[in-house]
């Protein structure tokens, strides 16, 4: 077996073997806020083991006890390692004067707003939407210009008729996820396009969530709004980060990739520690998995593809009245429970019956209403019991 190979098989292994008494005995809110009963599939975090060469850097600097003051606001190589990755994943050419750091995506969405919009004017989401984009909205005193996909026979889609009716005169933004979370859509290229014709149409400044990005599946592909052209990138605000792809949600790095200088220097003229930095721990984190840490995302997208099947596959089979589309990315599956007629919310019940805690679909706004989202980054022994769990709370109580 040759070595690449071994390292594959040993980062599976590592993959299959978590079992729930382990996972709750980890410090991660995932495992500990419901208790020792429940099963969590709700907030988006993996249960799997970070990458072999992260976990050999952190240890290298722990073992130096090299926690000393830490180049701000980026350093150099870590500014060259998003260049180089969004060049060889995407084809996607940015300056590294482009980036200003953050801490996480959402202090990205919230400068976003409060930078290039004034209070009252609206800003447009496409429903349902993860919880934090609203609440950046709310907030922050702007108005929320709502516009849900719609369900197509095999994905959720912009309605681009209604969008375009919901866009009014001092619509300033537009907060786009792609990909979608929780619909786990790819959003294809035309479509995005088509958006980005509006937004010039408009002169809406685009703020697009692309955390998701390196977690699109093999036979979609992940499209940076960015790359649409020079005039809609020159309105486009990009955030990203590592922490959701390789697993590092507790040492947060991210960035804002400006499309102009006048989306960017607002950021500038804020007070210099105003947006906080990336700590030496977060950026050796990201740094490794940048450059490092492929083989081990590979895997873990193999593996998750199988799990995305196997709850696709669960549902259609043995509850056929829960409905599920395959999503095209992301670990997360958007469940359409509605037919099911529960007698109470599926959040709320699938805790008390089935001791499994999703995410409420309420959370992501009127659109999700009967729905539930199911994380499904976990090793195939606990997926499996969190579906039987939920296929035994329907039937136990008369459900399905």
């Amino acid at each position: 077996m040759s070595e690449d190979a071994a390292e594959r098989s040993e980062i599976r292994k590592a993959l299959d073997s978590l079992t729930a008494p382990e996972m709750h005995r980890s410090s991660r809110i995932k495992w500990r806020l419901f208790g020792d009963e429940v099963l969590p599939a709700w907030v988006a975090d993996m249960d799997f083991p970070v990458a072999p060469p992260i976990h050999r850097a952190i240890r290298d600097l722990v073992g130096r006890h090299d926690f000393g003051y830490h180049i701000v606001p980026l350093s150099p190589h870590l500014r060259a390692a998003l260049v180089s990755r969004m060049a060889e994943r995407f084809s996607w050419q940015i300056e590294p004067q482009q980036i200003v750091p953050l801490v996480n995506v959402l202090q990205g969405l919230d400068l976003s707003v409060l930078l290039h919009s004034c209070r009252g004017q609206g800003v447009l989401l496409q429903t349902p939407i993860y919880p934090p984009f609203r609440a950046a909205v709310e907030r922050s005193g702007r108005r929320v210009d709502e516009s849900p996909l719609v369900r197509g026979a095999d994905r959720y889609e912009i309605d681009f008729d209604h969008l375009r009716a919901k866009l009014e005169p001092d619509t300033r933004l537009i907060l786009l996820c792609n990909p979608h979370n929780p619909t786990g859509r790819a959003f294809e290229h035309e479509e995005l396009l088509a958006l980005g014709e509006l937004a010039l149409e408009h002169d809406i400044i685009v703020v697009s969530d692309e955390i998701h990005a390196d977690l699109t599946f093999a036979e979609h592909r992940h499209v940076p709004f960015a790359t649409l052209g020079p005039e809609i990138a020159e309105r486009t605000i990009t955030l990203t980060s590592a922490t959701k792809s390789f697993n590092l949600a507790g040492l947060p790095c991210a960035f804002a990739i400006c499309g102009s200088d006048r989306l960017q220097q607002p950021f500038q003229e804020l007070p210099p520690h105003a947006l906080g930095h990336p700590g030496i721990l977060d950026d050796v984190a990201t740094y490794t998995a940048w450059t490092e840490g492929q083989l081990w995302l590979d895997v873990v997208l193999a593996y998750l593809l199988e799990n995305r099947d196997l709850v696709t596959d669960f549902f259609a089979s043995r509850m056929p009245d829960l409905h599920v589309l395959p999503p095209q990315a992301t670990y997360m599956a958007w469940l359409d429970c509605r037919d099911l007629e529960l007698p109470a919310d599926p959040f709320a019940f699938f805790l008390e019956h089935g001791r499994v805690a999703l995410t409420g679909g309420n959370e992501f706004g009127a659109p999700g209403k009967g729905f539930a989202r199911l994380n499904f980054a976990t090793s195939r022994t606990i997926l499996l019991e969190i579906l039987e769990r939920m296929e035994a709370a329907v039937h136990d109580t008369g459900r399905g």
